[in-house]
């Protein structure tokens, strides 16, 4: 179970150019801009001076056989659908997800994030693995949260069974 972030990265950055300045279009061009699209492979796909954007997408959380996560993403995010596709998660309900963690635990009331049994889906006990993915998705959640990009960042979450 993976959620990503991803980030569109412009070529030039624009606010460097203005129609009253001197400075130069290649000097706008974005820093290591060369290097990203070297890294993304598709320098001999396309001619790299025509690629004027870029999204750069990193895994920012990992669970494994939390299935009281993975089925709050099918019931808040993916609409009743465990069909492991790509779904994007926004801002708002990677808060709530926060949210409802910290008041499962200091409630200690497992009804917020009810297991889900499956295939491959591990062990439904209210138990101490329990308790520690709900901790995990908080300290992996938060600091997305606290970041002051968070709401420059798209998401996405994805099972894989």
């Amino acid at each position: 179970m993976y959620l990503s972030a991803r980030k569109h990265i412009n070529k030039i950055e624009w606010d460097k150019l203005d129609r009253d300045s001197d400075t130069r279009y290649s000097e706008a061009t974005a820093s290591q801009w060369t290097d990203v699209v070297n890294a993304a492979g598709v320098a001999t796909l396309v001619d790299v001076e025509s690629i004027y954007g870029v999204d750069v997408s990193v895994n920012v959380a990992y669970w494994r056989k939390s299935n009281q996560i993975h089925n709050w993403f099918v019931i808040n995010v993916q609409r009743g659908e465990d069909d492991c596709g790509e779904y994007y998660v926004s801002h708002n309900k990677i808060k709530e997800l926060v949210n409802t963690c910290t008041l499962a635990i200091t409630n200690k009331d497992p009804n917020l994030l009810p297991p889900r049994e499956g295939f491959f889906f591990g062990n439904t006990d209210i138990d101490e693995w329990y308790w520690k993915d709900l901790m995990d998705t908080i300290n992996q959640l938060q600091p997305l949260i606290d970041r002051p990009d968070f709401e420059n960042l798209s998401f996405y979450y994805q099972s894989s069974w």
